[in-house]
């Protein structure tokens, strides 16, 4: 899923090497190291919802790097780590490095306030989710996996609500990309669209 940077690198060789993510793995190819992610985002989606049966999980800031950190750390140095260089993607430019942990601080007073309740209906849920998805998303703080780690976040919280995970349709994928744009914008109704049609009751 990864491999080769999909971000443009303010220092375009921080962190590759001949154009693969530097691994501890010593992978050098992509297919080889995509596999490898997929099987550890697998595990790590295994590990935190074990963790959530067990009312093991707090829903803050630490939850994000600490999933974060078991997704990657297997591969990569930067695991759960603010990241050093500025990236951007698809036209859209993240939180320049100086401003990550500002940032940050923000984001997980937001996160306090935002967070949805058991007494939300399917809407407020998915408009909710849609503002944290998307605020996550603009700072971008992480190297790689900015999205996944949000993903698995949002899906942990909507099991927790009595949702199944979300079903993230990326299908066309332009939509969720159009949706994140727009998210950076201010207007988070594109994403709740996403997220509403994706969340499914468990009861």
């Amino acid at each position: 899923m990864a491999g080769v940077s999909r971000y443009y690198v303010s220092d375009n060789n921080a962190g590759v090497s001949k154009g693969i993510l530097k691994n501890k793995l010593g992978f050098k190819n992509k297919k080889d190291l995509g596999a490898a992610e997929t099987a550890l985002l697998s595990d790590t989606h295994t590990h935190f919802f074990e963790l959530l049966k067990k009312d093991k999980v707090k829903f803050d800031l630490s939850l994000l790097f600490s999933i974060h950190k078991h997704f990657f750390d297997p591969l990569y140095d930067w695991a759960g780590k603010v990241r050093t260089v500025n990236i951007s993607k698809d036209n859209m430019f993240f939180a320049p490095v100086k401003y990550i942990d500002h940032a940050l601080e923000d984001f997980n007073k937001l996160l306090k306030i935002t967070l949805p309740k058991q007494s939300n209906n399917k809407d407020e849920v998915s408009q909710k989710l849609a503002i944290i998805h998307n605020e996550f998303n603009i700072i971008h703080p992480f190297r790689e996996g900015n999205g996944r780690t949000i993903r698995l976040f949002l899906d942990l919280i909507a099991v927790n609500l009595g949702y199944t995970p979300i079903g993230w349709s990326k299908k066309p994928k332009s939509d969720y990309i159009t949706a994140c744009i727009d998210g950076a914008k201010g207007e988070h109704e594109p994403m709740a669209k996403i997220i509403k049609k994706g969340l499914k009751s468990s009861r």
